[in-house]
């Protein structure tokens, strides 16, 4: 057996993770474990007995500032509430999308998909800031007492199939309990859909320590290794 350490994912990847495998009924293991930014971060094989992956990578729109922002207040032992303003943009979500999806960011990411050999390329973003979560938790199906928007059919460049937009996380049972997770989809094959899927505490990682302290013990946790397996004669 190799002396090798197993990989595991982070929590935002994990999050992305278990959604997906909840919905699609697979097994994501980590991608680019020792190979840097040039591989996307999860892959998986829809038919377990093919050769060919699928690929998916989880990132959220840029919010440097505000994470700069987050960490000083962390520093300095205070909370940071999140100020400004957005557009709601009522009856223009898709436009929203599509604008997002054309930035220099987002085309960077499909790149990175478009690089790798594979059936399906998959985009999984999550929300760091409260504009973009807003616009995520309306694509799921949570209008926030908005009336309900017609949502538009978006381009997404050849050979990414889906993008997925993490939507609003509920937490049932207290610190130890579960999380519900709305999660909106679109398929170039089939346009628009909305899950919402079940994922425990415990199989989570600890959220970063920079952002939210644990409220639990360590070894209480029990996330999923996603790492290759080891060697073995």
């Amino acid at each position: 057996m190799s002396n090798s350490s197993l990989a595991n994912a982070t929590r935002e990847e994990e999050i992305a993770f278990l959604a997906m495998e909840r919905i699609l009924g697979v097994n994501i293991e980590l991608a680019d474990a020792g190979a840097g930014a040039k591989m996307p971060d999860g892959r998986w094989k829809p038919i377990p007995s093919e050769d060919q992956h699928c690929v998916v990578e989880v990132t959220s729109p840029p919010a440097s500032q505000l994470m700069r922002e987050r960490a000083q207040a962390k520093m300095a032992g205070s909370s940071h509430v999140e100020t400004g303003s957005y557009a709601p943009r009522l009856n223009e979500i898709s436009q929203v999308c599509a604008e997002m999806l054309a930035t220099e960011w987002a085309t960077e990411n499909f790149d990175k998909l478009l690089a790798q050999p594979a059936r399906e390329r998959h985009l999984f973003l999550f929300a760091r800031r409260h504009s973009d979560e807003s616009y995520f938790r309306r694509l799921s199906g949570d209008r926030e007492g908005t009336p309900d928007e017609d949502l538009q059919p978006i381009h997404l460049p050849h050979g990414i199939s889906d993008v997925w937009f993490r939507g609003q996380a509920t937490r049932v049972g207290g610190i130890q309990g579960r999380w519900l997770v709305k999660v909106a989809r679109y398929q170039a094959a089939s346009g628009w859909h909305s899950y919402t899927v079940t994922l425990q505490e415990q199989e989570l990682p600890a959220p970063a320590g920079g952002i939210a302290d644990d409220q639990v013990e360590p070894c209480w946790r029990r996330p999923k290794d996603r790492g290759p397996l080891p060697d073995t004669e």
